[in-house]
């Protein structure tokens, strides 16, 4: 149990190494406001569609889709609940931050940092279910996710989601597992390795963001209860309504713990992208980050427990 409660930190300090390097990047001004904009291009429209893709293209037998069923199921269900809870909390708060808080409300980074820590206590087992898990996450985020930032005179809601390269890579991954078709040899390992750009993008672009952020924002009262919610409260709420189904103890675990995941690293991307508040975002990601390395083994010790 120690092992693998040090492992999770260490996953969790990998995406602060990378935040670390985008404050190196900006303080030798390397990043700069007049081309960061391409970055987030980057990793927008070209590294993370095709993390999606990749995250699709597995092959899958019939009976292995039908068990997870319950699994995407439960995804769905947290988002839904989790977004409910937020509209209650956020809803006094100024426009620009509500959107950012309801998104890091709904969605944790249950892909880049949570399946890491799934591998290593559930194995290829747990892999599966947890990205079967990811499934309906990745296209609420591109749906009523990205719906939350959208401004209709910036092209319209049909444009901006349903149109969106995000949510066309969903339809491409959706026909891939419904047909049983996917990409091999060297373009699958193309794909992949494009792919795994986006986490540590994700984060140097954030940490770029803090190199030039007032520390105040840091220790802003919304972003602490952010925190708290998306890594403690939020999974604790879950377990509890999960636990009389008598699940099965695998998937309970592995959905207690990609809820317990801190906000979705795209956070601030997208607010970045879409008009929102992304510095405010950026220290939302940031935070929830830096306390996960302490809650989630402290939530993965509490599962066992109840």
């Amino acid at each position: 149990m120690n092992d693998i409660v040090s492992r999770m930190i260490d996953t969790q300090l990998l995406l602060f190494l990378y935040l670390l390097c985008g404050v190196y990047l900006s303080k030798r001004r390397l990043i700069r406001e007049d081309n960061r904009e391409a970055l987030v291009r980057l990793m927008m429209d070209v590294t993370m569609p095709l993390m999606v893709v990749d995250a699709f293209n597995k092959p899958m037998t019939r009976e292995e889709i039908f068990s997870s069923f319950f699994v995407m199921a439960v995804a769905f269900a947290g988002c839904v609940v989790t977004g409910l809870i937020g509209l209650v909390l956020w809803r006094n708060q100024p426009e620009n931050k509500k959107k950012v808080l309801m998104y890091a409300s709904m969605f944790s980074n249950a892909g880049n940092a949570g399946l890491p820590i799934v591998s290593l206590v559930f194995g290829p087992t747990g892999v599966f279910f947890a990205s079967m898990y990811l499934i309906p996450p990745r296209i609420l985020q591109w749906t009523v996710g990205l719906s939350l930032f959208v401004k209709p005179e910036k092209g319209g809601w049909v444009k901006n989601v349903l149109l969106n390269p995000m949510v066309i890579t969903i339809y491409i991954g959706v026909f891939m597992m419904a047909t049983g078709w996917y990409i091999t040899g060297v373009f699958a390992s193309a794909i992949d390795s494009l792919g795994s750009m986006t986490s540590p993008l994700s984060m140097i672009l954030i940490g770029a963001t803090l190199a030039n952020m007032n520390p105040k924002v840091l220790l802003d009262k919304s972003v602490l209860y952010t925190s708290f919610f998306r890594l403690i409260a939020f999974p604790v709420l879950i377990a509890f309504m999960l636990k009389p189904f008598g699940l099965d103890p695998m998937v309970m675990n592995i959905c207690v713990i990609l809820l317990s995941m801190p906000v979705a690293a795209n956070t601030a991307a997208m607010a970045e992208r879409y008009g929102g508040d992304y510095k405010f975002a950026s220290a939302v990601v940031s935070v929830s980050t830096l306390l996960s390395v302490i809650t989630v083994p402290v939530i993965t010790w509490f599962i066992q427990m109840i």
